[in-house]
């Protein structure tokens, strides 16, 4: 297995290309190989910030069904009492979504995560404490983030496959944890930028303007700063619902957009 995921892996395919280039020309030009050398880091670096170019391991960023649908996916909850005002509007449109949530927040609400089952939804690994810079952790570190949210869920009688890594990043670590725990990566390919809530204000409009077929959707289900934020929020979720039907974009479930079972 080892074997089979470095040569399907091709950040390790072109870094045993730029090992080999940069001791080809090491006795012409040391400096030249250092800056080969030099130049495969950077890429790795840039790599890491651009989950969808598949550098790392394949990374599931967008549907492929090549029709007017779209997936709803809310990151980083659940919260009380956002995660349930999300699912009322849900349910208002009979729209089904995924939520990738934190360990940390379901152990604390675990009657939600329940809830979220029952309603009909899905239900996705964010990593335990949402560690914006887990992905510079160890390897060790990195594992337990993961798969602690996937016994967490497991005595809730849930059994998620996908991943979302927090903020969007990931790095080499994160292919042969996956392939250990039988998950894969999911990203998004439309998102506003609202930083976790904190920028309510206009998310429709920041959605609607760019949003297209096939895209997986990214929005929060965290609690905003403000009670009037709060209420922000919801209006702007159904602008979304509603303002899909208008574009002849259909919701449907992530794991119809992309193809594979979620739960």
């Amino acid at each position: 297995m080892k074997r089979k995921l470095l040569f399907s892996n091709p950040a390790a395919v072109t870094g045993i290309i730029f090992l080999a280039v940069a001791a080809a020309v090491f006795f012409i030009n040391s400096l030249l190989a250092a800056a080969v050398a030099l130049f495969y880091i950077l890429l790795c670096v840039v790599a890491s910030f651009f989950p969808q170019s598949n550098f790392f391991l394949p990374v599931i960023s967008r549907g492929n069904v090549g029709q007017n649908l779209v997936a709803l996916t809310f990151d980083d909850g659940p919260a009380q009492p956002t995660t349930r005002q999300i699912m009322d509007l849900l349910d208002k449109y009979s729209v089904k979504a995924t939520f990738f949530v934190s360990g940390a927040n379901a152990l604390s609400h675990p009657e939600i995560i329940r809830e979220i089952i029952a309603r009909g939804h899905t239900i996705g690994n964010h990593s335990f404490n949402h560690n914006p810079f887990v992905m510079l952790r160890s390897y060790n570190y990195l594992y337990q983030e993961i798969f602690t949210v996937q016994e967490v869920l497991k005595k809730m009688g849930i059994q998620t496959l996908a991943f979302r890594p927090p903020v969007g990043i990931i790095n080499p670590k994160l292919a042969p944890i996956l392939d250990k725990l039988g998950m894969f990566c999911v990203t998004f390919s439309c998102r506003a930028f609202d930083a976790g809530n904190r920028r309510v204000k206009n998310l429709s409009s920041r959605i609607l303007k760019k949003v297209k077929a096939d895209d997986i959707i990214l929005l929060h289900d965290v609690l905003p700063r403000s009670k009037e934020d709060s209420v922000i929020l919801l209006a702007e979720i159904e602008n979304i619902l509603s303002g899909l039907i208008i574009k002849g974009l259909k919701i449907v479930p992530l794991s119809d957009l992309i193809g594979r079972d979620i739960n």
